[in-house]
């Protein structure tokens, strides 16, 4: 996965199709269908390729696809889906091994949700992890580093402007946002 070399990203987060179509009109080289199903995923996936866009897709959120091998072969050679986001480690590694890109999203609520997530980016095969919410990934990205030398994403809670800023600041390639408003920004 060559997120590195397109500078800072800002991945918008579709989670309603009625904003697919403004997240197509942007220079954003990545879209994230947050919530779709195997009855659109196919045709959601087409029109972003026709922008130039790489879809995106959470593998936990998709409704109606069984996580199995199968189900995630369909992903690849059905949906035309470029690259998978999930928390599931045996899941990222499932679809690492057919070969799609993979981000690891780690959620961090407590003490015991971030060693159990340094544990699972250990075992992963993922090219990137993308860490939420945004203030913990914040807190904790120096650790994170350490533990996993690949590009890193903040995601979860991202509204304005100075916490773009911030994520670069920190080292971050880029975030993922639902934030309509911050979509079309250059940092």
């Amino acid at each position: 996965m060559n997120i590195v070399e397109n500078g800072f990203l800002i991945i918008p987060s579709v989670r309603m199709i009625k904003d697919l179509a403004y997240a197509l009109t942007l220079d954003n080289p990545y879209v994230l269908l947050s919530e779709t199903h195997i009855g659109n995923l196919r045709s959601l996936a087409d029109m972003c390729h026709k922008a130039n866009k790489k879809v995106i897709v959470n593998v936990e959120l998709i409704g109606g696809l069984n996580l199995d091998k199968i189900g995630i072969l369909f992903l690849k050679q059905l949906y035309k889906v470029d690259v998978v986001i999930g928390a599931s480690t045996s899941k990222i590694n499932m679809v690492n091994n057919i070969g799609l890109d993979t981000i690891q999203r780690i959620t961090l609520m407590d003490s015991k949700s971030f060693d159990t997530s340094l544990k699972s980016i250990a075992d992963s095969r993922c090219a990137a992890i993308e860490i939420r919410p945004c203030i913990y990934g914040l807190k904790f990205v120096e650790i994170i580093k350490k533990a996993k030398n690949v590009p890193l994403l903040l995601g979860g809670f991202i509204d304005d402007v100075d916490m773009l800023h911030k994520a670069k600041e920190a080292g971050f390639v880029g975030v993922t946002t639902s934030c309509k408003a911050l979509w079309d920004m250059k940092i």
